[in-house]
Order: structure tokens, then C-alpha cells, then sequence
């Protein structure tokens, strides 16, 4: 994986000037290098690579290797440059100036260069945690040989470490690893062995190398279990020979911690009894002063303390049982906003340049035509060409498929439907769905499918929406999920959006994924949040679109939250700077709060007369300014 250079130089504070001046040119070719004076006082913890001047004066021993792996546990690389006077470090840096080389890899100088075996974190599943420590043994369990890690059914696995593949074990064995992979490593001359365990869907073969980050399978169970041996050099009396603890050798790049309450305390010492020294918030994304490992297994457990720099420089602890790891690493726009369009309508489907600056756009798979309509490759030649359009143009396109893609005009009346019909249409719908989702397979150009439209509106109000009780409704996105999932196993599925809010809402989608098994689990769940938003609006009569998101996210927890539908209904001839200044207040409320927790929000409507939806333009196909042009650059 690819990230920013984190690299310091460190120089000798004594004739700092002359020191900084001979390292000026060698800092201006390599971007990203940041001068530190002298080790004393400063935190190198902050830093993946330490190019360190061996000079007179400035390391415990003169020896710089030792005083950062003793003081500074977090550096990966250390990179050593023995130099008594500035002018023999300008020479030095010259050299590799010349050969473009950062570190002198090419300049075959011995034992200059340091590296530790580090594991990067091979899970998506969110909040990142270590759920179950090495050798713990609570309950009287044999001894974990591993770090068991969240993961989740169906959640992205990746390499921790290059190397290749050299065991897949796809059926249970005696050890209780479920289906798992072993990846060696040589480094350093060295050799170790990583295990993965309690997979599914594994991706990888035998013999394939493998670079850290890469896909190797999914997580099969809520946590994988990670084991590192080292031939010959480990530890015994575990389930596996000779392993290591990885809690040290987890290093995770750019990892950020987040306060999940505002107002969360930084004291000077862990414990509540210490002096409050600054505050973290909801928005701020700060780092960790200890070893990641021992970070991951402290966030969200209560009676433990983690080290922290807020934003703010200030440095202390805070409660871990408020504290969460990483974010989703699943899908992002580049802009959470986006539009919801309609293909049938004559201003619902506009040039993709009119929506530049938002992320998404999403809109009905109408296949029925409100007749009962078969024909799938009609469908396909109707759509295709704008999904196309509006993927190639960057933008993310979430298809609905609900009762106009099967089921609309076939003989089913809504308001009769049992649980019987409904079985017999999630055949048929789901049949439609794969055959669907196998058209535009490999394309890129389909984010993700939504499952259904507003299943939870009580019917005595159904207006647009087709409810469905809970139980019928599990099935169908069951069914769905599997037979998309057949076509094209990297397909995204969530959903249909829900209008019960945090109460009914939640509840209604709480009770689906209890009824569905393991195997069959949507990747997001989708509400439509109307009447919530930034609560000084009068357009948010509901409350605040926290509740919301909040009360779905725990719905699936390693999941972010889909608002696939929200704005102003029934009020089209509002003054648009009212509106405008509710959307915005929306956005910039999502943005600074939740950003990462929410995977999209997507106003309704582009055009006034699309339904009931306050459009972006009017009827009259121009812009309604300045809410227009300011929810484009929110």
C-alpha cells in the first residue's frame, strides 16, 4: 500500500545552523523530510523512517540504533549516517542526492540501514480493534498463540506482511481455525510464517506472492485470528510451534483515533483522578503516542487509557471505552453528497457536467414499466447508456431495484400480499436481480444495488413504497444478496432505504438482519431522512439527522450508514435560501461528524415535479440559486 513519506533527519543540536545548512540541499530533493533537533525533547514515535547523524554528543552510547529501538518503539526504518562535522554529512547527503536515493539503499554502505518485521492491519471491519490479546486465557481457554481481530462475515482480509502463499486449508481440521492461509516471509534473513485464520471466499492460490495490503479472502466469523511463528525461534506450548506475539509488530500507517463523545477529557496521567489538560471532539481524528497493538486492543474497552496527541499538540490520556480505530476503508466518493435522478421523467436524467461536485447519483432499475414488463435486455439497453455516462463522468452510481424491476404489473396487488406471495415473488425478483447484476459484472460502472424501496412504511400511509413485513422482507434480501452475489461476487448490496427513523426504523431493520443467516448480509443499511437535520432548521421537525445514523449505525456495526434519500418535500415553492441553508447545515453536519461512518447522502430531488421533491432546478429545467450551486460545492 501506498502512503506519504513519514521520514525525520535527525541533526546534532550543538552548531545547529551549520548542521541544518549542510543537510538544506538534501532536504529540498526529497519532499517530505522533516528536521528534528537533536533526539532530545522531541517524539520520533511520530515517524515510520529516522535518518539519524551519528555525531559526537547526541545518542545515549553513540549509538543511535539502540537509543531508538529502547526510546522510540514506533520507528520502522532507522537510518544511520555517521558524520562528526557538517561538512562530512553534506558530502554524505550528497551522494545519495546524486543517486536519488533517499536512504542509501544503492550506495552498498554495511549496516547503515535498520528495518523491524511489521504487519500492517489486515482487516476492513470497523471500529478496528484487537478483540481477544496473545496469550489470553479468560474462561480457562488454552492460551491464544494469536491477536484475534474484528473482522465480520464478509469483511476484506488482507496481507499483513509480503510473502507467499504457502498453506490454504479450505476445510475444518482438529485445530479450530475454520478455513485459513499461511503466508511466508523471509526478512532480514530471517524467516516467519503469518497465519490468517476463520476465513471465507479465500481469493489467493498456492505459491502466489503477495504484497502487503493485498486481498486474500474475507473474514468468515465477527473476528480472524492473526499468528506469526518464527521457525526455530518462537514460543512453545501453543496450539502452533514456535510463534510470537504480534501486538508489537502491528504498525499501521496513518492510523487516527476518534472520540466517539464530545467533550472527551485528555488528562495528564491515565486515570480519572489526574489533572484535565484538553478535550477531543467528535470531528477530530488524532494519533496515538503508543505501539498500535497496544492501542488496538485498549480502544472501546472500559478501565483502560490510551496516550494521545490531540490536534491541538497536547499530549495525555484518555478513557479508551470513547475511543474508536481507523475508519470504514470500504466504498468513499470523493463527495458524500449526490442526486437522486429518474430516468423516466424528461428532466430527471441530466447531463453529467450539471452534476460536478457531487459524488453520487441514484436512480430506479425499471424493468416492469408499470405493466408487468419481462425483458431484460430492453431494460439493460434503457439504462446502460446513462449508467455509463454518469460512472465515466467519476461519479458513483447506486442502482434501486424494487417492485418496478419485477413484480409491478405481474399479477401481484400489494395490499394483498402474504407471506406465500412474497416467497414466490423473491424467487422471481431475485432471479432478476442476478441476471441484473451479471450484465454490468467487471464494468466498474455500478457502485453498489440497493434492495427495495421504503419496505418499512406503515401501510396504512404506503404511498410510492411497497411495504413489507420483516420477516418477508429478510427473505427477499436474502435471496437477492445470494443470487447477485453469484453473478458477481464483488458486488455492493444494501438496503432499501428506511422512513421509520431511529425508533420504528431501526427496529424494522434490526429485525431483518436477525432473520437472515450469516452468509447473506447486506453491506450497508440505507434510511431516508427526511424531517432530520441540523436541528435549528425548521426542516427538521424529527430532529437531529444524528439520531439517525447513530441508531442505524449499530444496526451493523462494521458498516456505514447509506442516506440514500433526504430534502424537503411537498413545500416547492419554498424561498431556496431557506432550503439552501438547511442542506448545507446537513452536509457540513454529516462532513464534520460522521465523516467515515457515512457512506453517501443523496438529495431528492434533481428537478422540481420529479414526485414530491424540492429539486435542484425548477420545472422550467434552470437552477434554483443559490441552494443550486452551494449544495454542488458542499
Amino acid at each position: 500500500m501506498e502512503y506519504p513519506i513519514s521520514h525525520a533527519l535527525v541533526l546534532p543540536d550543538d552548531n545547529f545552523a551549520n548542521w541544518y545548512s549542510a543537510a538544506e540541499p538534501y532536504t529540498k530533493t526529497f519532499e517530505r523530510v522533516a528536521v528534528i533537533r537533536s533526539p532530545r525533547g522531541n517524539d520520533l514515535n511520530r515517524f515510520r523512517n529516522v535518518t539519524a547523524v551519528q555525531a559526537p554528543r547526541v545518542w545515549v552510547d553513540n549509538d543511535p540504533l539502540g537509543h531508538i529501538r529502547r526510546i522510540y518503539p514506533l520507528v520502522v526504518r532507522v537510518d544511520v549516517i555517521p558524520a562528526n562535522t557538517p561538512s562530512e554529512l553534506a558530502q554524505a547527503l550528497q551522494a545519495r542526492i546524486a543517486a536519488v536515493d533517499r536512504f542509501g539503499e544503492k550506495q552498498n554502505q554495511d549496516n547503515h540501514i535498520h528495518d523491524r518485521f511489521v504487519l500492517s492491519w489486515p482487516s476492513d471491519g470497523f471500529p478496528a480493534r484487537i478483540t481477544r490479546r496473545f496469550d489470553d486465557r479468560t474462561g480457562g481457554a488454552p492460551a491464544n498463540e494469536g491477536v484475534d481481530i474484528v473482522s465480520g462475515a464478509g469483511t476484506a482480509i488482507r496481507a499483513a506482511a509480503s510473502g507467499v502463499v504457502a498453506t490454504i486449508i479450505r476445510e475444518p481440521t482438529a485445530i479450530g481455525y475454520g478455513q485459513y492461509v499461511q503466508i511466508a516471509t523471509r526478512f532480514n534473513n530471517e524467516n516467519y510464517l503469518v497465519t490468517y485464520a476463520h476465513l471465507q471466499n479465500i481469493t489467493v492460490r498456492l505459491g502466489q506472492s503477495v504484497s502487503a495490503g493485498d486481498s486474500i479472502g474475507e473474514g468468515a466469523t465477527e473476528s480472524i485470528k492473526l499468528v506469526v511463528q518464527k521457525p526455530g525461534g518462537g514460543k512453545s506450548g501453543y496450539t502452533l510451534p514456535d510463534v510470537l506475539d504480534p501486538t508489537l509488530m502491528i504498525y499501521w500507517q496513518e492510523l487516527k483515533l476518534r472520540a466517539t463523545a464530545n467533550g472527551l477529557r485528555i488528562r495528564e496521567r491515565a486515570g480519572k483522578e489526574y489533572r484535565v489538560i484538553g478535550q477531543l471532539y467528535i470531528q477530530d481524528r488524532f494519533e496515538t503516542l503508543e505501539p498500535h497493538g497496544y492501542a488496538l486492543q485498549k480502544v472501546g474497552v472500559e478501565g483502560q487509557w490510551v496516550k494521545v496527541r490531540s490536534p491541538q499538540n497536547v499530549e495525555g490520556f484518555s478513557a479508551a471505552e470513547y475511543l474508536v480505530a481507523g475508519e470504514y476503508s470500504g466504498i468513499q466518493a470523493a463527495n458524500v453528497t449526490g442526486v437522486n435522478l429518474d430516468l423516466q421523467h424528461n428532466l430527471g436524467k441530466p447531463d453529467p457536467i450539471r452534476l460536478k461536485g457531487t459524488g453520487w447519483v441514484r436512480f430506479a432499475y425499471n424493468v416492469s414499466m408499470g405493466r408487468g414488463a419481462t425483458d431484460l435486455n430492453a431494460a439493460y439497453d434503457l439504462h446502460a447508456p446513462y449508467i455509463e455516462r454518469y460512472a465515466k463522468a467519476g461519479l458513483k452510481v447506486l442502482l434501486v431495484l424494487t417492485h418496478q424491476t419485477y413484480g409491478e404489473g405481474a399479477g401481484y396487488v400489494w395490499p394483498n400480499m402474504d407471506s406465500n406471495r412474497w416467497n414466490e415473488l423473491a424467487g422471481r425478483f431475485s432471479d432478476f436481480a442476478g441476471k441484473i447484476a451479471a450484465r454490468f459484472k467487471g464494468s466498474d460502472l455500478v457502485t453498489a444495488y440497493q434492495i427495495w424501496n421504503e419496505q418499512d412504511t406503515p401501510p396504512q400511509v404506503a404511498n410510492a413504497a411497497v411495504p413489507i413485513p420483516p420477516s418477508d422482507y429478510a427473505n427477499l434480501l436474502t435471496r437477492t444478496i445470494r443470487a447477485i452475489g453469484s453473478a458477481d461476487p464483488q458486488a455492493r448490496i444494501i438496503t432499501g432505504g428506511h422512513v421509520g427513523g431511529p425508533g420504528n426504523g431501526a427496529n424494522y431493520a434490526r429485525a431483518t438482519v436477525a432473520a437472515m443467516p450469516p452468509d447473506a448480509r447486506p453491506d450497508g443499511i440505507a434510511c431516508h431522512s427526511y424531517g432530520r437535520g441540523p436541528v435549528d432548521s425548521k426542516y427538521s421537525p424529527f430532529g437531529s439527522i444524528d439520531e439517525d445514523i447513530i441508531a442505524y449505525g449499530k444496526v451493523l456495526p462494521n458498516a456505514p450508514v447509506w442516506i440514500t434519500e433526504w430534502g424537503v418535500l411537498d413545500r416547492p415553492n419554498d424561498p431556496a435560501d431557506e432550503v439552501t441553508a438547511y442542506a448545507t447545515g446537513f452536509i457540513d453536519r454529516v462532513k464534520r461528524l460522521y465523516l467515515g461512518k457515512v457512506a453517501c447522502a443523496i438529495w431528492y430531488a434533481w428537478a422540481d415535479s420529479m414526485h414530491n421533491g424540492y429539486g435542484l432546478v425548477g420545472t422550467n429545467d434552470q437552477p434554483k440559486q443559490p441552494l443550486y450551486d452551494r449544495f454542488l460545492k458542499a
